[in-house]
Parts: structure tokens; sequence; C-alpha cells
């Protein structure tokens, strides 16, 4: 057992490294631009934020070909959010949470909300809520709507497996044709008759607020 822990400690540690140790994506063709790329990349990780949002972003549009210009701009959109998703967040701001939060600011969810779900979920980790409302907002659902049916899970009681099984499905729905809040009203029924009777009203408030337009990703 002890061989085990200590076998495990080692390969997070090893993982710790190697993630500090990841080389900054270099843009072809664009000397200026890679640099200030490894500037923001450099400044994000001396702020001890994630990179990895910044990381995985370039490395898409990297291969989609973006024009440099775009990628820097995105990247440092990205490390604002981050620092916006860690403050809505603090003091529970874990790496995973912060970069889960950073992802819902992207979909224009207000930072606000973000600590709602915080304040609101009993657990330390609020990776999960955040991404099932990050999803459901990417379905089509309005950000208002989506933030308040999962903050009224959350009170509810509604776990983890449930929250995310809950935005899949919904995301499953719209897939295949349906419309965002028809795909919500259905699977909202099935969650809410699975929990337990407390918060009821909150619950059934949040299924039938009006819908806006769904955000655009920037």
């Amino acid at each position: 057992m002890r061989m085990c822990t200590a076998l495990l400690a080692g390969l997070c540690l090893a993982a710790r490294v190697a993630a500090a140790q990841e080389p900054t994506p270099v843009l072809p063709g664009d000397r200026d631009a890679s640099a200030e790329l490894a500037k923001i990349i450099a400044a994000t990780r001396a702020h001890h934020l994630p990179v990895d949002p910044i990381l995985e972003k370039v490395q898409y549009a990297i291969v989609m070909r973006a024009p440099a210009a775009r990628i820097v701009a995105a990247a440092r959109a990205i490390a604002a959010r981050l620092e916006i998703a860690r403050d809505a967040l603090a003091p529970r701001d874990y790496p995973a949470d912060v970069a889960a939060g950073e992802g819902a600011l992207s979909y224009n969810v207000p930072k606000v909300v973000l600590t709602t779900i915080r304040n609101a979920s009993p657990e330390p980790s609020v990776v999960v809520p955040l991404g099932a409302l990050t999803q459901l907002v990417a379905s089509g659902v309005s950000v208002t709507r989506a933030s308040d049916i999962v903050t009224s899970l959350i009170r509810r009681g509604a776990s983890g497996q449930q929250l995310a099984s809950f935005s899949n499905d919904v995301n499953s729905d719209v897939r295949l044709g349906g419309r965002p809040d028809d795909a919500l009203n259905v699977r909202m029924r099935g969650l809410t008759a699975a929990l337990a009777p407390a918060g009821q009203a909150a619950v059934t408030q949040a299924i039938t607020t009006g819908a806006a337009a769904p955000p655009k990703k920037p």
C-alpha cells in the first residue's frame, strides 16, 4: 500500500513538472506573435493560474490555421477570464475550478453566477456544476435560465453525476433536432422526480422562466 501511494505521488509530481516544463507553442511564420504569446503564458503561470485553457485553444487554432494575431488575442482574452474566474471563486479557487469558470465566462455567463454556484454548492469543487452550466448555455439555453436551474438543482441536492447526465441529455436532445427549451423541460421533469421534494417551488419557477436568445461564444 505504501509503495502504491508513493508511486502515485511520484506520478503526480512528474505530471506537474512536465506540465510546468511544457514548451510554449510557436506560431508558424510570426516570431513577434510567438514572443507575445510566450509572455501571456508566462504571466499566467506567474499569477498561479492554469495555462491549459490557453494551450488547448492555441493548439486548436494552429491546427485550424487561424491568423497569428487572432490567436494572440484569444490567448489574452482567456488569461483575463482566468483572472476573473479565480476572483469569483475565491477562496475555493482550485485550478480545475478556475479553468471551468473561464469556460463559463467564455459563453457570457456573468461573474456573479460563478460566485452564486460556488456559494450554493457544499462540495469543495464546482467543476461539474460549472461544466453543466456551460454545456446548457452552449446547447442554446439562455444564460439566465441555465444559471437558475443549475443553482436550484445544487440546492436540492443533485449529485455531480446527476448534473452531468442532465446537461449531457439536454445537449444530445438538441443535437438530434430538439428545441433547447423543450429538451430542458423534458429532462428537468425526469430529474425533478428523482430529487427530494424540498425546494420544488424553486425548481418549478426555474423551469417556467422565459428563455432569452442563446449567447454566442466570443
